[in-house]
């Protein structure tokens, strides 16, 4: 399956990812959160937006064509600043199937996805 070469989620009022191939080794994520967006985040999660525990997931989906959490996903967490808005993800494979999630997550290991990408190839 070809994709397009950085391909993006859209949400009018909510956030948006885009990932594209920087090199055959690493995909750049960037992303935009409103500021409202922002400010319900934080509200729902009761944490100040500057604490929470931002994370790019990086999910191979080659074999699978969709995420399903059936705890047989294969993905890679990046810890990420919650000031950026663009990051670097090392470590992909030239021919594999990528797509990523902006999220949070939580110090015991529950992940709240905000937005995904569409899948990259």
């Amino acid at each position: 399956m070809k994709t397009d070469p950085a391909r993006s989620s859209t949400d009018v009022d909510g956030p948006s990812i885009r990932i594209s191939r920087k090199d055959e080794q690493s995909l750049i994520a960037t992303w935009h959160l409103t500021e409202k967006f922002q400010q319900e985040i934080e509200e729902k999660f009761a944490i100040p937006y500057a604490e929470l525990p931002f994370v790019l997931r990086l999910y191979d989906v080659t074999d699978r064509d969709e995420i399903r959490n059936d705890g047989m996903d294969v993905y890679t967490d990046f810890d990420i600043n919650h000031r950026s808005s663009e990051w670097v993800l090392y470590g992909v494979l030239e021919g594999l199937m990528y797509c990523v999630d902006l999220g949070i997550r939580m110090v015991d290991g529950r992940f709240y996805s905000l937005t995904r990408s569409e899948v990259i190839s």
